[in-house]
């Protein structure tokens, strides 16, 4: 869990991780002339991939009381390297004068995390002027498909879904949102998930955009894929 009070906290953040990342090649033994081609143009196409959770839950509801803030610590450790989980408005080691509405609302490895609504805010409005998405006011996860760029100020987002975490609880998509980060991190940390990216990139951007939403809604029972996948649906949808 890192400090997620800005947006530009959030792209150095990414960028960096980005950078330490290996570039994924496909290589294999004993091809053709014309194999080997073929795995060149590919490795040519492919990127650097970070998938990034953007988390705004604001402590004040009970959703997130419920469903959030208390494990929060659980998902910093559990997610390890798989993915970046990024809690909007949070942060520790602030002075008492940075926000005037600091509030300390959890720990993490026993460091003092607080919120402030101002910084939540302030988060909000940025990924607003930056992106498609525009708050519901509910807590919501952005996944971001993130991939290397050549400016290091921004996220250069591939593509980019939105779950609506209290309709996707109403509708019963998933027990907890425990249990739907568990299937999330268990997936990012499988070479099945490398290998699913490499494929998006060589198949080129249709497939690349429609790839997030599809593996989110593959967690999901199946009697609410078919209307969480049309176009027009709220709970689940790409910006």
């Amino acid at each position: 869990m890192i400090d997620a009070i800005s947006y530009s906290e959030i792209v150095n953040a990414v960028n960096e991780n980005l950078t330490s990342l290996p570039k994924r090649m496909l290589a294999l033994d004993s091809v053709d002339q014309a194999s080997s081609h073929a795995m060149a143009e590919i490795n040519a196409k492919t990127k650097k991939h970070s998938l990034v959770a953007v988390l705004f839950c604001n402590p004040k509801t009970e959703f997130c009381k419920n469903e959030i803030l208390y494990y929060l610590s659980y998902l910093h450790h559990r997610s390890g390297k798989a993915i970046n989980i990024f809690c909007c408005g949070y942060g520790a080691y602030w002075p008492e004068d940075k926000y005037p509405d600091l509030e300390q609302v959890t720990k993490i490895e026993g460091v003092d995390w607080l919120y402030s609504d101002k910084a939540f805010v302030s988060v909000v409005e940025e990924f607003e002027e930056k992106t498609n998405w525009n708050y519901s006011g509910e807590n919501e996860l952005l996944l971001l498909d993130v991939v290397s760029s050549s400016e290091p100020k921004i996220l250069n987002i591939n593509n980019a879904i939105v779950c609506n975490l209290e309709q996707m609880k109403k509708d019963n998509a998933f027990s907890s949102v425990r249990s739907l980060f568990e299937q999330l991190i268990r997936y990012c940390a499988t070479t099945e998930a490398a290998d699913t990216w490499t494929f998006s990139d060589a198949q080129g951007l249709n497939i690349a955009k429609n790839l997030l939403k599809e593996t989110i809604l593959g967690f999901l029972p199946k009697n609410l894929q078919a209307s969480y996948n049309k176009a027009e649906n709220y709970v689940i949808r790409k910006i």
